[in-house]
Protein backbone atom coordinates (compact mmCIF):
# COMPACT_ATOMS: atom_id res chain seq x y z
CA UNK A 1 0.00 0.00 0.00
CA UNK A 2 2.90 2.30 0.80
CA UNK A 3 4.37 1.76 -2.67
CA UNK A 4 1.01 2.45 -4.32
CA UNK A 5 0.66 5.71 -2.38
CA UNK A 6 4.18 6.66 -3.47
CA UNK A 7 3.30 5.92 -7.08
CA UNK A 8 0.17 8.12 -6.90
CA UNK A 9 2.17 10.93 -5.32
CA UNK A 10 4.87 10.56 -7.94
CA UNK A 11 2.30 10.63 -10.75
CA UNK A 12 0.77 13.78 -9.30
CA UNK A 13 4.22 15.34 -9.00
CA UNK A 14 5.03 14.50 -12.59
CA UNK A 15 1.81 16.00 -13.89
CA UNK A 16 2.71 19.35 -12.30
CA UNK A 17 6.10 19.70 -13.95
CA UNK A 18 6.79 21.03 -17.41
CA UNK A 19 9.25 18.27 -18.35
CA UNK A 20 7.68 15.17 -19.97
CA UNK A 21 9.98 12.79 -18.03
CA UNK A 22 11.11 13.16 -14.42
CA UNK A 23 13.35 10.87 -12.36
CA UNK A 24 12.38 10.54 -8.71
CA UNK A 25 14.30 8.77 -5.94
CA UNK A 26 12.11 6.95 -3.44
CA UNK A 27 12.67 6.89 0.32
CA UNK A 28 14.39 3.48 0.02
CA UNK A 29 16.95 4.90 -2.43
CA UNK A 30 15.46 3.36 -5.57
CA UNK A 31 14.78 5.41 -8.65
CA UNK A 32 11.60 5.62 -10.74
CA UNK A 33 11.07 7.41 -14.02
CA UNK A 34 7.77 9.25 -14.51
CA UNK A 35 6.72 10.15 -18.04
CA UNK A 36 3.81 12.47 -18.69
CA UNK A 37 1.95 11.26 -21.80
CA UNK A 38 -0.22 14.28 -22.55
CA UNK A 39 -2.68 15.86 -20.15
CA UNK A 40 -4.46 12.71 -19.02
CA UNK A 41 -1.85 9.95 -18.71
CA UNK A 42 1.41 9.26 -16.88
CA UNK A 43 3.64 6.19 -16.87
CA UNK A 44 5.95 5.19 -14.03
CA UNK A 45 8.84 2.82 -14.71
CA UNK A 46 10.83 1.29 -11.85
CA UNK A 47 14.46 0.15 -12.04
CA UNK A 48 13.37 -3.50 -12.26
CA UNK A 49 11.29 -2.81 -15.40
CA UNK A 50 7.91 -2.79 -13.67
CA UNK A 51 5.60 -0.19 -15.19
CA UNK A 52 2.37 1.45 -14.04
CA UNK A 53 0.22 3.73 -16.14
CA UNK A 54 -2.40 6.10 -14.73
CA UNK A 55 -4.91 7.51 -17.21
CA UNK A 56 -8.20 9.37 -17.16
CA UNK A 57 -10.79 10.37 -19.75
CA UNK A 58 -10.55 9.01 -23.30
CA UNK A 59 -7.01 7.69 -22.70
CA UNK A 60 -8.34 5.41 -19.95
CA UNK A 61 -10.61 3.46 -22.31
CA UNK A 62 -7.84 2.17 -24.59
CA UNK A 63 -5.89 -1.07 -24.45
CA UNK A 64 -7.59 -2.81 -21.52
CA UNK A 65 -5.94 -6.14 -20.62
CA UNK A 66 -7.22 -9.37 -22.20
CA UNK A 67 -9.10 -7.30 -24.78
CA UNK A 68 -11.85 -6.70 -22.22
CA UNK A 69 -13.91 -3.77 -23.55
CA UNK A 70 -15.14 -0.74 -21.68
CA UNK A 71 -18.85 -1.07 -20.94
CA UNK A 72 -20.78 0.20 -24.02
CA UNK A 73 -21.70 3.86 -23.64
CA UNK A 74 -19.99 4.17 -20.24
CA UNK A 75 -17.80 7.12 -19.33
CA UNK A 76 -14.40 5.70 -18.38
CA UNK A 77 -13.12 7.77 -15.48
CA UNK A 78 -9.78 6.11 -14.69
CA UNK A 79 -7.50 3.23 -15.58
CA UNK A 80 -4.57 2.16 -13.45
CA UNK A 81 -2.64 -0.58 -15.23
CA UNK A 82 0.72 -2.17 -14.71
CA UNK A 83 3.09 -4.81 -16.02
CA UNK A 84 6.01 -6.61 -14.47
CA UNK A 85 9.07 -7.75 -16.41
CA UNK A 86 7.83 -11.37 -16.17
CA UNK A 87 4.73 -10.43 -18.19
CA UNK A 88 2.25 -10.50 -15.32
CA UNK A 89 0.07 -7.46 -14.96
CA UNK A 90 -3.40 -6.12 -14.83
CA UNK A 91 -5.62 -3.11 -14.48
CA UNK A 92 -8.27 -1.47 -12.36
CA UNK A 93 -10.75 0.51 -14.44
CA UNK A 94 -13.57 2.73 -13.20
CA UNK A 95 -16.55 3.86 -15.28
CA UNK A 96 -20.07 5.26 -14.94
CA UNK A 97 -23.22 4.36 -16.85
CA UNK A 98 -26.95 4.92 -16.57
CA UNK A 99 -27.61 1.16 -16.92
CA UNK A 100 -28.60 -0.95 -13.92
CA UNK A 101 -25.88 -2.87 -12.03
CA UNK A 102 -27.24 -6.31 -13.02
CA UNK A 103 -27.12 -5.36 -16.72
CA UNK A 104 -23.45 -4.36 -16.33
CA UNK A 105 -22.45 -7.63 -14.69
CA UNK A 106 -24.44 -9.63 -17.29
CA UNK A 107 -22.37 -7.89 -20.00
CA UNK A 108 -19.08 -8.81 -18.30
CA UNK A 109 -20.28 -12.35 -17.63
CA UNK A 110 -20.74 -12.73 -21.42
CA UNK A 111 -17.30 -11.17 -22.05
CA UNK A 112 -15.73 -13.65 -19.62
CA UNK A 113 -17.42 -16.56 -21.41
CA UNK A 114 -15.99 -15.35 -24.76
CA UNK A 115 -12.54 -15.65 -23.18
CA UNK A 116 -13.21 -19.16 -21.82
CA UNK A 117 -13.28 -17.87 -18.27
CA UNK A 118 -15.25 -19.79 -15.68
CA UNK A 119 -17.27 -18.12 -12.96
CA UNK A 120 -15.49 -18.27 -9.60
CA UNK A 121 -18.07 -16.23 -7.76
CA UNK A 122 -21.45 -16.38 -9.38
CA UNK A 123 -23.15 -13.10 -9.92
CA UNK A 124 -24.24 -11.81 -6.57
CA UNK A 125 -26.70 -9.03 -6.00
CA UNK A 126 -26.72 -7.44 -2.57
CA UNK A 127 -29.24 -4.68 -2.31
CA UNK A 128 -28.71 -2.90 -5.62
CA UNK A 129 -25.00 -3.76 -6.00
CA UNK A 130 -24.03 -6.56 -8.41
CA UNK A 131 -20.68 -8.33 -8.81
CA UNK A 132 -19.20 -11.17 -10.82
CA UNK A 133 -15.78 -12.80 -11.04
CA UNK A 134 -14.27 -15.33 -13.42
CA UNK A 135 -10.92 -16.98 -14.14
CA UNK A 136 -9.43 -18.96 -17.02
CA UNK A 137 -7.19 -22.04 -16.87
CA UNK A 138 -4.01 -19.93 -16.88
CA UNK A 139 -5.11 -17.87 -13.88
CA UNK A 140 -6.16 -14.69 -15.68
CA UNK A 141 -9.02 -13.06 -13.79
CA UNK A 142 -11.86 -10.61 -14.28
CA UNK A 143 -13.88 -9.06 -11.45
CA UNK A 144 -16.74 -6.69 -12.29
CA UNK A 145 -18.60 -4.76 -9.59
CA UNK A 146 -21.44 -2.34 -10.29
CA UNK A 147 -22.90 -0.11 -7.59
CA UNK A 148 -25.67 2.48 -7.81
CA UNK A 149 -24.30 5.98 -7.39
CA UNK A 150 -25.66 9.49 -7.37
CA UNK A 151 -27.69 11.11 -10.13
CA UNK A 152 -29.01 7.75 -11.39
CA UNK A 153 -25.54 6.59 -12.43
CA UNK A 154 -24.05 3.17 -11.81
CA UNK A 155 -20.40 3.08 -10.75
CA UNK A 156 -18.46 0.26 -12.42
CA UNK A 157 -15.13 -1.12 -11.24
CA UNK A 158 -13.26 -3.77 -13.23
CA UNK A 159 -10.21 -5.56 -11.93
CA UNK A 160 -8.34 -7.54 -14.59
CA UNK A 161 -5.32 -9.73 -13.84
CA UNK A 162 -3.07 -11.18 -16.53
CA UNK A 163 -0.49 -13.97 -16.27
Amino acid sequence: MKKLALLFATAALASCGSEPTTRVTTSDGKSVEVTKNGQSEATIKAEDGTTATFSTGAAAAKDLPLGIPAYPGAAVTANISGNRPDGKGGAMVTMTTSDAPDKVTAFYKAEAAKRRMTAKVQESIMGSMASFSAENETGEKLVATATPGGEGKTQIMLVIETK
